[in-house]
């Protein structure tokens, strides 16, 4: 391969790696068909499987971020038996990526990373119902973690969670003269 080619697959790939590192993790969410989020007020920890996360203060400061991003929007956590019942698990895969490209694809690159994935499941405690699953999976270095990354990983999830009915936005009111 020639100087010019090194030099430009050098260049796209540091642009690939910056775009994607701007991206931030890919989110996935589902909701349960017909659930009214304003019935639920409190909610408690069901489960905390930390698969990839070997890192007890690492796993601690993720149920704190979602803890926080809960209580904004309205949510009270109880110890036991709140409204909604919530199970967090993370994990992580080994993938690789195969690329041809050049003229007639004669050259190939080989991406090898590993994708972290954490999950946020919530059920009704009275009834077991799964009510809401949501996903966030991105480019990890399973040997540094990097909490920046997965704290912006939650607040970009959170954001799907619905809220309860105490922070429902209320209309504006105009001002009276």
């Amino acid at each position: 391969m020639h100087r010019k080619q090194w030099l430009a697959l050098g260049v796209a790939s540091s642009l690939f790696c910056s775009t994607g590192a701007l991206a931030g993790a890919t989110i996935s969410t589902n909701t349960a068909p017909g659930v009214n989020f304003s019935a639920y007020k409190t909610y408690s920890w069901v489960s905390t499987t930390n698969g990839a996360l070997r890192n007890p203060v690492l796993a601690q400061q993720l149920i704190a971020d979602f803890d926080q991003a809960l209580a904004g929007l309205g949510y009270v956590k109880a110890e036991s038996g709140g409204d909604l019942s919530l199970v967090l698990t993370t994990g992580a895969q080994s993938k690789t990526d195969i690329e041809s490209w050049g003229r007639f694809g004669l050259q190939t690159s080989v991406y090898q990373y590993t994708e972290g994935q954490l999950s946020l499941d919530a059920f009704d405690t009275k009834t077991q119902r799964a009510l809401w699953h949501g996903q966030a999976s991105d480019t990890v270095n399973p040997q540094k973690p990097n909490t920046r990354a997965i704290d912006a990983a939650v607040n970009k999830l959170m954001l799907k969670f619905p809220a309860t009915a105490a922070v429902a936005p209320t209309a504006s009111k105009p001002p009276q003269n």
